[in-house]
């Protein structure tokens, strides 16, 4: 059997700019056994396609994923589950027209996420109509954004945590607010003093920066490929929309506004539309560019 993909991280950096393609292998993807992986990650996986397939469709859970070219012909992409997905197997397919070849399978299994009580404003708990407009407004907005990433990676180098300090909320944990709310933190919590300066975690294009009800002070980094980073809660905002930003850029202080029960960073990560575990991202791209 041959091996048709590899589980490692390799990919070519876009720099902003596509890469030229390597010529394609005329090989058609054979059965394998599926990659375990768990709810709120990320994996990187590269594939051969035959002739004349650059151009299909990668699908997985019938969500069109971003792939490009990388070496010796072959064809990378970043697969994400959710926080949500559900235990069990699924397969990735190309499409090209009414043809449908597999090319990866997944094993989804069961994870964990601890529990913890917090008490913040009852007014970001409860929201009043004005604010649950605001809040519905903004999202909105988002949900526009966040389809604009670029088809190549900005970056060429591993994933960094934003800040070197105590972390006071892993993601996935489940929440409730002022005893009465109950939902689940998708992103990381990072101790912060108000004012501490906040580096982007990697090179990228920003797509918002402003202020938002949940989050306050917020920067929004699109790094491509549907992989963006979330920097929230912050006193001020340093980054402007529309500007590339480079591995440990300043774009904001830290702060504490928003929905928030004291000064902290909340980062986040982002991938076809799913909030992962940033460490995932992170111990990815250490495999790519080790």
């Amino acid at each position: 059997m041959r091996n048709w993909w590899i589980l490692t991280l390799l990919v070519a950096c876009a720099q902003g700019e596509a890469t030229t393609p390597s010529p394609e292998k005329d090989v058609s993807p054979e059965p394998s056994a599926p990659i375990t992986v768990q709810p709120g990650t990320v994996r990187w996986v590269r594939f051969t396609i035959p002739e004349g397939w650059s151009e299909a469709i990668l699908r997985c859970r019938d969500q069109a994923i971003k792939h490009a070219a990388g070496a010796g012909g072959e064809r990378f992409a970043y697969v994400a589950e959710s926080y949500f997905s559900k235990v069990g197997e699924h397969s990735c397919v190309l499409e090209k027209g009414t043809e449908k070849r597999p090319v990866l399978s997944f094993k989804v299994v069961a994870k964990k996420f601890p529990r913890e009580k917090l008490r913040v404003d009852y007014r970001k708990v409860k929201l009043s109509p004005k604010d649950q407009e605001r809040a519905s407004r903004e999202q909105v907005i988002l949900n526009a954004l966040y389809q604009r990433s670029a088809p190549l990676p900005y970056f060429s180098a591993p994933f960094k945590l934003p800040l070197n300090s105590t972390i006071t909320s892993i993601y996935g944990t489940q929440r409730v607010y002022n005893k009465m709310h109950r939902g689940q933190h998708l992103g990381t919590d990072f101790r912060a003093a108000v004012g501490v300066p906040v580096p982007v975690a990697n090179r990228g294009r920003v797509l918002f920066a402003g202020d938002l009800f949940y989050t306050g002070g917020t920067v929004i980094v699109d790094h491509g490929m549907d992989i963006f980073t979330v920097y929230g809660h912050l006193s001020e905002v340093k980054a402007k929309d529309g500007e590339v930003v480079n591995q440990g850029d300043i774009i904001g202080l830290a702060g504490n506004t928003g929905r928030t029960s004291g000064p902290h960073l909340h980062w986040g990560v982002k991938i076809h539309g799913s909030y992962v575990d940033g460490d995932s991202l992170i111990e990815q791209t250490r495999l790519q560019f080790p």
